[in-house]
């Protein structure tokens, strides 16, 4: 898991690739997220573990950490879903929110979505958490409101790979 550590604004902040030794943290994350914010789905969310392992070990080549002094402290992972760059996951952990790392994090997906290629950017957020604010900020624009979800979609997108 994530070792528990001041986070302050002093500390050296760096995104890197993630590698498959992160993918405990990610289990761990994921897990908190859901205990938090979506406890009603914990055990169907369990019960899914294989389908979890599959989705995390597959995106692992558009997954990535974020460190606070070489401590990893979040992640986000992101998959291609018709034709579209999909956020599939964001955390960082509760003692280091409201630092700019989820906005780190979220930046590089973009990038990352972009230089592959991709012109849609897209994510979904459960009603309650307090993620889409964060994902407003950034320019993503609500689309659809289901019964428990919004759907996001960035709007300002332009691969880097286009033709002129």
């Amino acid at each position: 898991m994530f070792r528990q550590k001041e986070c302050g604004l002093n500390l050296k902040q760096t995104v890197r690739k993630a590698r498959p030794t992160d993918l405990p943290m990610v289990y761990k994350g994921e897990l908190h997220y859901i205990q938090t914010i979506e406890p009603e789905h914990e055990q169907r969310w369990k019960d899914a573990m294989h389908s979890h392992l599959r989705q995390w070990t597959s995106a692992l080549e558009r997954m990535f950490v974020v460190e606070q002094d070489g401590v990893p402290v979040g992640y986000c992972f992101w998959e291609a879903i018709d034709g579209a760059a999909c956020l599939a996951s964001i955390y960082v952990v509760n003692e280091c929110r409201q630092r700019g790392l989820g906005r780190l994090l979220l930046d590089r997906y973009i990038d990352d979505a972009r230089a592959r290629g991709f012109a849609k950017l897209t994510l979904s957020v459960f009603l309650g958490n307090p993620a889409r604010f964060l994902y407003e900020s950034a320019g993503f624009q609500c689309v659809r409101t289901g019964a428990e979800y919004l759907d996001y979609e960035y709007p300002h997108v332009v691969p880097t790979n286009a033709a002129p």
